[in-house]
């Protein structure tokens, strides 16, 4: 029989003096075959054994009373049964198992999202055609959870970041500037496809690698696990433009073939496929493992793939390139690189704040030495709000919530010629901006067949207003549009945050009452609806309307063209 396991304070219960008492019997399937490998416990894990080749378990020396046996064996369906074991008596206990039918229901609803505009996507790019026009570089340089108070630039005390902070002398500062959701995986969708996340049903919190039982219980719920193929990516249209493409750092748009950076424009990969708290952390090169994670060192993840970003610019040789570098860091868990650990006043986790400023300084070096600063856009921004050891300044809110401090970010843009040194600029942008201001600035013309959210903000780098007249704030789990602001107020309204994983017992979502909030004022600490009754119906109906457009055409397709 096999060996008998005991788990805490009831491994020495059970441990007394022995009694006769047992249960035993014999596990099959559904065609009525012995199941080995099931695992038996008792009274939610007090007591346990594994089936042996025949199906047999035995459970001896048990106290008598009532007791919950529960089965559970690969692809089959759970059973619990109840037993009555008498004093110094035995129970024969013989079970079958159902197939499993939630499976294939889960599989079924994790299917790919139909590519339901394959052929328009592959038409646009067909048309796209490289220009004589000289082009300049594009490098997008984009931390992981850095809060809007995490630089010394803004605000920072602690935490010293010349190289970035150096970057508005250069450039412009934008103190109002959004990513597309609170959370990783839908900010990311919305920075490279120039949408709101839900267009790519990428909004219900974040992908996870496709094997870990996170990704089973999100196809349970019917949610997507990767970047639909249709979507049509920044990298893609560079790319069809005479742009040599590479990313490097975390990806978070899936970790299947058809979906990794290399199917989706970009030329040149080397990273992580997810977040640093994921498993298993391998770094990636192409489409194959470079790094297998046990011999990933997280400490100088930064480090390598700014090493790779330069070799990348390096090699470039005159021809115009994007350089995206989604770094992992300041995203938990915190390793700092043995050369800046100790050194911050801001901690550990101003140990990393300071190793990425110290890794952005080489990039910047790096234009410089290879002569071509003055030829390359450079972007630096956060993908949401801080999170634990983070700044979020001033703001209200954190990572995760749809309050100020969740998804306003720092945000500087240095353009050669286009952009006036030193300028700050508080008019509202967001990260679906960057691929419509990008692909304006080349003369390429948007997708016809989609709607595209971002705006050109090359007015509002020159100092002007606003390309929005609202921006939509997208809830971080149930994918729901939760907020609208414009020039001055904020309207945040009721969601149902539904998740699967949330625990029992969790807590309604934050401001689950509707609220007006003055952002000029006083950062959401007040409801002030009752004292602007007419801006909260305003913008109580344009949320309502963006909602209703959402849910009927939740991929934001346009209507064909007419003839």
């Amino acid at each position: 029989m096999s060996k008998k396991w005991l788990i805490g304070a009831a491994a020495l219960a059970l441990a007394a003096p022995a009694t006769a008492s047992e249960i035993s019997g014999k596990v099959t399937g559904p065609s009525g075959a012995a199941v080995a490998g099931a695992r038996v416990v008792i009274n939610d894990l007090l007591r346990g054994d594994t089936t042996e080749a025949d199906g047999a378990f035995d459970l001896p020396r048990l106290p008598a009373g009532e007791y919950e046996v529960s089965v559970t064996a690969m692809g089959l369906a759970s059973q619990t049964r109840r037993a009555t074991v008498p004093q110094d008596g035995l129970v024969k206990l013989d079970i079958q198992l159902a197939p499993n039918t939630a499976l294939p229901k889960a599989a079924a609803m994790n299917a790919e999202p139909a590519a339901e505009h394959l052929a328009q996507k592959q038409a646009y790019l067909n048309a796209i055609r490289p220009t004589a026009a000289r082009k300049p570089n594009i490098v997008v340089l984009l931390f992981d959870d850095l809060g809007y108070g995490d630089l010394s630039s803004y605000g920072n005390q602690l935490i010293k970041t010349p190289n970035i902070d150096a970057l508005a002398a250069k450039g412009v500062k934008l103190t109002q500037f959004y990513s597309g959701s609170p959370v990783c995986t839908p900010s990311r969708a919305a920075l490279l496809t120039g949408r709101y996340p839900t267009r790519a049903r990428a909004a219900n919190h974040v992908f996870f690698p496709s094997d870990n039982p996170m990704a089973r219980i999100r196809r349970s719920a019917g949610y997507a696990n990767a970047i639909p193929a249709d979507e049509v990516l920044l990298p893609e249209v560079l790319s069809r433009a005479g742009y040599r493409t590479g990313a490097f750092g975390k990806w978070h748009l899936g970790d299947t073939p058809g979906h990794r950076p290399t199917d989706l424009g970009f030329q040149t990969y080397f990273g992580v496929l997810y977040s640093n708290d994921m498993n298993p952390m391998s770094v990636w090169r192409g489409t194959s493992v470079d790094t297998p994670a046990d011999k990933t060192d997280q400490r100088t993840l930064t480090e390598r793939f700014t090493d790779e970003a330069i070799g990348f610019m390096r090699a470039s040789a005159g021809q115009p390139f994007f350089a995206y570098v989604p770094f992992t860091a300041p995203h938990l868990p915190h390793y700092p690189n043995p050369k800046h650990q100790g050194v911050s006043e801001g901690g550990t986790y101003g140990d990393v704040v300071e190793d990425l400023d110290d890794n952005v300084g080489r990039i910047l070096q790096a234009l410089d030495e290879l002569k071509i600063a003055d030829d390359t856009i450079v972007i630096v921004t956060s993908d949401n709000g801080g999170d634990q050891g983070g700044s979020v300044g001033n703001l209200r809110g954190r990572k995760g919530e749809t309050f100020e401090g969740g998804m306003r970010v720092p945000c500087f843009v240095v353009w050669p010629g286009r952009v006036k040194p030193g300028a700050v600029s508080d008019a509202m942008a967001m990260n679906i901006d960057l691929f419509p201001t990008l692909l304006a600035a080349l003369d390429i013309p948007l997708p016809k067949d989609r709607t595209i959210d971002g705006r050109d903000m090359a007015g509002l780098l020159s100092g002007g207003a606003s390309p929005h007249d609202y921006l939509y704030y997208v809830t971080a789990f149930s994918g729901e549009y939760q907020a609208v602001r414009d020039s001055d107020f904020k309207y945040r309204a009721m969601v149902s945050e539904k998740w699967p994983l949330a625990p029992a017992g969790t807590p309604p979502p934050h401001g689950a009452r509707p609220a007006l909030y003055r952002l000029n004022g006083d950062n959401e600490s007040f409801d002030v609806s009752a004292k602007h009754p007419d801006a909260a119906k305003r913008l109580s109906q344009r949320l309502a309307a963006f909602r209703a457009e959402a849910e009927a055409n939740p991929r934001g397709w346009a209507a064909p063209e007419t003839k």
